[in-house]
């Protein structure tokens, strides 16, 4: 059966890193950087640590030629979806405090408005996901409105030198495949990829559409059927749980086998050798909370081998040009073992372990809404460099409601991805998240936006000051050397 041979498999990793998180030579790549937890291990391939800088000289670092900056978004955040998904289910349950998105930001309507201040800022590349039950209402109907309507959301962008990302999911699915089991279907991957082939056709064809993701985050889809959050809430419950185990293995298998079908599907349909299909992943950014600490590194080593190796690993170079990557900050992982109360846990319904998640606070870094932390993101590219695949950062972003910090969340951020170009990772393009402020998925809204958006007066938009930096930075594509000054204290 799938589940058992899946539980062997989780066993013998873990029996694997039970002994890498031990032996000693792991314990020579911690000491390597003192007091600082080691970068990912990577499959096959030498660690890649960085010396520590003991004299920070600042200067002018550009970025290639052939490097783009942009920004992104999601349909379903800002549009509220069209009534026909899980989601829009979903939100009909919230309860104060947690809100709904409404109509969003009235994206539908007021889309030139964001593209004629994205190109005032010199926005290069711009991600924005289609809503699968708008273009496919009911099964097999594809809406020619809906279609015409993207054409025409896209068409602005590039007329505004805008060049769109296609990203086909952005989580919320259509009612009529969740009826027909949703990602646990075995129906899934070719009702998915039909529908990605539609999409080429009719709107990636005819306007000449480069960029395209299949899923985002195909790691955060999975887990409502692993921890049990967000529809359809069926989590494995405990170890005893074989179906639940089975189901969520199963849904991983779907997941990967519609973005093949996908990828495929696409290269097909436009035949263009420029073309560049993947899926945005978000593989985490983990460390050892405690870096001297087996029990720690077993955690960490864990949750990067699973996290990666799922969907990352299984797709590896093929069925993808390029490695996407969403980076938000890491976190610190704690293993905490029952020793005493499940003598025989693998028997029982309690859990034998647990894996506490410590996000680090901003208490060492001042009035900042979250702990910065940069080389979280040098140490992602740098996990993917030897794939010899191009890496896009397709979402990295913060809420500022003052837009107080978020420049040098910017230039901080950039200097990451530029070390890692320097050290070797081919890195083509950086895509802040978002372009606007935008509802979340935890029911409520955000300030992420280089624009702001004022709901209270109309939906009425501003760009706020930090895309003037930004802006600076494209159009020179460059960092420069006095930006770096002014921010050097979170460089260090």
């Amino acid at each position: 059966m799938i589940w058992k041979t899946g539980m062997k498999i989780l066993l013998c990793l873990f029996v694997y890193i039970l002994i890498t998180s031990i032996f000693p030579w792991n314990k020579k790549i911690q000491k390597t950087i003192p007091n600082h937890p080691p970068p990912p291990i990577t499959k096959g391939v030498d660690i890649p640590i960085i010396p520590e800088e003991k004299d920070l000289v600042l200067k002018d670092i550009e970025f290639p030629d052939n490097f783009f900056f942009g920004t992104a978004s999601s349909d379903f955040q800002t549009t509220g979806g069209n009534g026909l998904t899980d989601w829009n289910l979903y939100i009909g349950t919230f309860k104060p405090p947690l809100i709904g998105p409404g109509k969003g930001t009235d994206f539908l309507n007021r889309y030139k408005e964001d593209f004629d201040l994205a190109s005032d800022f010199n926005d290069e590349v711009h991600r924005l996901s289609l809503e699968w039950s708008r273009i496919e209402p009911e099964e097999g109907k594809f809406n020619s409105d809906a279609i015409k309507k993207y054409k025409e959301i896209l068409s602005y962008a590039k007329q505004k030198g805008i060049d769109p990302m296609i990203c086909l999911n952005h989580f919320a699915l259509p009612l009529w495949i969740v009826e027909k089991g949703g990602l646990e279907s075995s129906e899934f991957p070719f009702y998915y990829s039909r529908y990605a082939e539609t999409v080429a056709r009719r709107i990636g064809l005819p306007l000449k559409i480069k960029w395209w993701l299949t899923f985002n985050e195909p790691q955060v889809m999975l887990l409502p059927y692993t921890k049990g959050i967000w529809p359809p809430d069926k989590p494995v419950k405990n170890f005893q749980d074989s179906q639940g185990s089975q189901r969520a293995l199963k849904v991983a298998s779907h997941l990967i086998d519609a973005h093949r079908l996908s990828y495929r599907a696409i290269h097909q349909t436009i035949k263009d050798k420029n073309l560049m299909v993947s899926f945005a992943s978000a593989p985490g950014s983990f460390y050892p909370n405690d870096p001297d600490s087996p029990l720690d590194q077993m955690a960490y080593n864990f949750f990067n081998m699973i996290n990666t190796l799922l969907f990352d690993y299984s797709v590896g170079k093929t069925d993808r040009d390029f490695i996407g990557l969403n980076y938000y900050g890491r976190a610190k992982l704690k293993l905490h073992i029952s020793w005493w109360e499940n003598v025989l846990p693998w028997l029982t319904e309690k859990k034998p372990f647990a894996v506490e998640w410590k996000i680090p606070t901003q208490n060492k870094q001042g009035s900042r809404p979250k702990e910065f932390y940069p080389r979280g993101l040098y140490d992602l590219i740098m996990k993917f460099k030897d794939l010899n695949l191009p890496i896009v950062i397709t979402e990295n972003g913060l809420s500022d409601p003052d837009d107080k910090f978020r420049e040098e969340f910017l230039v901080i951020h950039l200097k990451a991805v530029h070390d890692a170009i320097s050290d070797g990772a081919n890195v083509m393009g950086y895509q802040y998240w978002a372009l606007t402020d935008t509802w979340e998925w935890d029911g409520a809204f955000s300030q992420m936006g280089l624009i702001s958006i004022d709901r209270a007066d109309n939906f009425t938009r501003k760009l706020r000051q930090s895309a003037l930096t930004y802006r600076e930075i494209i159009q020179s594509n460059k960092i420069s050397k006095e930006l770096l000054e002014k921010h050097k204290e979170l460089l260090k």
